[in-house]
């Protein structure tokens, strides 16, 4: 990728397990989680629906509901633990450090609030709990007035915002509601808000699936010039390989909960070691290539009754005895390239 990635991770996850208490059962949803993002890299985190990827990035954030419950591993961003730090330390870290968009900006977006209103909270917010906005981040040194960002100032922010996410007729947009603007149009305004502040984090939960291919298209390439100008580290959930292999510097394939396989995007697309991510590219359409799709056999596992050892071992063409009864540890093969499989732990490649 074009970007120089920075030594040293900025947000590692480690061992990170998760479980939801339900009527039906005990739902363990993340066993085990490891990954780390460094400082100025797009890290790809990919897998079918439900393997776990939004719950990963909820995890990160702390918007998880009432019934989730965090049974074990750790978070560190820059330095400091986030599933030891307070509901109010960890608003003032959504405020600054880490942005998230979710996959769709209707949801999340206030109905009964303009645009501007809903711009002008988040500089508002970063202003309450640290002082004078920071002018290396926004390009517009915001002045005070008893404590409080004059509105006129604020205004600017916004309208430089909305340009920074190609969004033309500022004022106009500034002054309208979530649902007088198309998906796509608010799509970039969510975007806008996430990264108005350019936090050292941004995470994308899926923001391209409600979209139609034409507007998809749209924010990729939006998505690629901002991550020419971003400074910070950014977490790409996404279930498209394509998008990945657009916007990625490395890639962490998840399966049930699991980290099974992560490299860098080049090394995994030619080199994929997981049978997972096999059957995965497998079933990805390529321009010319002749014959069928194959589709990975069976389904994904109830994770109230998940398999014993190798969470994938029920649909895995090579399973053997040991993969259903020892869960695989990430291994390193070489080159940063790591996988969780007994077949590289047993050398029979």
């Amino acid at each position: 990728m074009e970007q120089e990635i920075a030594d040293g991770p900025l947000l590692r996850v480690r061992n990170v397990a998760l479980a939801f208490h339900t009527y039906a059962g005990e739902v363990k949803a993340l066993d085990g989680v490891t990954f780390a993002i460094r400082k100025g890299e797009a890290l790809g985190l990919v897998g079918e629906s439900g393997c776990g990827k939004s719950v990963t990035a909820l995890t990160i954030v702390r918007l998880l509901p009432e019934n989730a419950t965090v049974t074990g591993g750790e978070i560190v961003l820059a330095g400091r633990q986030l599933l030891s730090s307070t509901k109010d330390e960890m608003r003032k870290i959504r405020a600054n450090q880490i942005a998230m968009v979710f996959q769709d900006p209707t949801t999340f977006l206030n109905p009964v609030l303009t645009i501007g209103e809903q711009l002008e909270e988040v500089f508002q917010l970063s202003q309450e709990h640290f002082g004078r906005l920071d002018s290396e981040k926004t390009g517009i040194e915001v002045e005070s007035a008893k404590g409080k960002p004059k509105r006129k100032r604020t205004k600017d922010l916004c309208i430089d915002a909305l340009k920074q996410v190609r969004l033309a007729d500022q004022q106009r947009i500034l002054k309208q509601y979530p649902h007088e603007l198309s998906v796509g149009m608010r799509q970039r305004c969510m975007i806008a808000m996430a990264l108005a502040r350019n936090p050292d984090l941004f995470i994308a939960d899926e923001i391209t699936t409600a979209l139609d291919v034409t507007i998809q298209a749209q924010i990729l390439e939006l998505l690629r010039e901002l991550k020419r100008n971003f400074r910070g580290s950014t977490l790409l959930i996404t279930h498209d390989l394509g998008v990945v292999a657009e916007l990625c510097d490395r890639v962490a394939v998840m399966y049930a909960g699991n980290i099974v396989e992560l490299a860098s995007v080049r090394e995994l697309f030619t080199n994929p070691l997981h049978p997972y991510t096999q059957g995965l590219l497998k079933a990805v359409p390529i321009l010319g290539r002749p014959g069928k799709l194959e589709a990975i056999s069976g389904s994904v596992p109830d994770l109230i009754y998940p398999p014993s050892g190798c969470r994938f071992h029920p649909r895995c063409p090579f399973a053997f005895e040991k993969c259903k009864r020892v869960k695989p540890e990430l291994l390193e093969v070489g080159g940063g390239h790591t996988v969780a499989c007994h077949l590289y732990g047993e050398g029979k490649h």
